[in-house]
């Protein structure tokens, strides 16, 4: 069953335990002290549902499929954000707060990618309907075959408007086409990059404190670049009204 957090840390055996003791003790003993037990056991709960571990899996367990071209790619960028996130949960305090802004813009990266494969998944989608009820050459031809006939003006008007449309919908989908290509690509160059980033992390441990800040810096500039990447696709897309 995939419950919230939250839901996972009400009904979490220790919370339930505690819920539990708070009653019995409420009704056998002193009833005054059920309100402070019911606090610390708000505390529990809350500490529980705000655990960075839980909220990343229900929200990967809660994502929408993508076209397989993308959904390939992003799981990769995910398992890479989660071997960070797990590797830092063996080491000092000291350093995971070093490197946790870089965890910061790497979520922000991931989540960026997953809604922008989102839109690029329903417009992969739209491509392949139309790749495959239309066949513009063909028809065009035959369009263009009848304004050889004999027709009235208003006729032939009509057919080479017709053309026209025929004409800006077939690059329209070529533009498409191109566009779902660059993101594909797009998202093979974040893997490499976000892989690189992991690499860097990992070889933060040992380090001395001083030398932290001078390592994390570039990391937390290659991230920069990836979302200014990705920027230009939010732009790039708005020409498609499906999405």
């Amino acid at each position: 069953m995939n419950r919230s957090p939250i839901l996972t840390a009400l009904f979490h055996p220790i919370n339930l335990a505690m819920l539990a003791l708070i009653v019995i003790s409420g009704l056998c003993s002193a009833w005054w002290l059920a309100p402070i037990g019911l606090l610390f056991w708000l505390v529990m709960v809350i500490g529980i549902a705000r655990d960075p571990g839980l909220q990343m899996t229900f929200t990967r367990q809660n994502r929408q499929p993508l076209a397989q071209r993308f959904q390939v790619r992003f799981d990769r960028l995910d398992r890479a954000r989660i071997s960070i996130f797990n590797a830092m949960g063996q080491t000092g305090p000291q350093l995971r707060h070093a490197v946790e802004p870089v965890q910061d813009g790497l979520e922000d990266l991931v989540e960026h990618c997953y809604h922008l494969s989102l839109r690029m998944s329903a417009l992969d989608n739209h491509f392949a309907v139309q790749r495959l009820s239309n066949d513009f050459d063909k028809e065009i031809e035959q369009i263009k075959h009848k304004l050889t006939q004999d027709i009235d003006p208003e006729t032939k008007h009509e057919f080479e408007q017709t053309i026209q449309s025929m004409q800006a919908r077939q690059k329209q989908l070529k533009d498409l086409a191109a566009i779902l290509n660059r993101f594909e690509a797009q998202l093979t160059r974040i893997n490499n990059v976000v892989d690189g980033i992991v690499t860097g992390v990992i070889s933060l441990k040992g380090r001395k404190p001083e030398q932290l800040n001078e390592k994390i810096a570039p990391l937390l500039n290659m991230i920069q670049t990836e979302k200014e990447e990705l920027n230009q696709f939010d732009e790039d897309i708005q020409q498609f009204s499906i999405v």
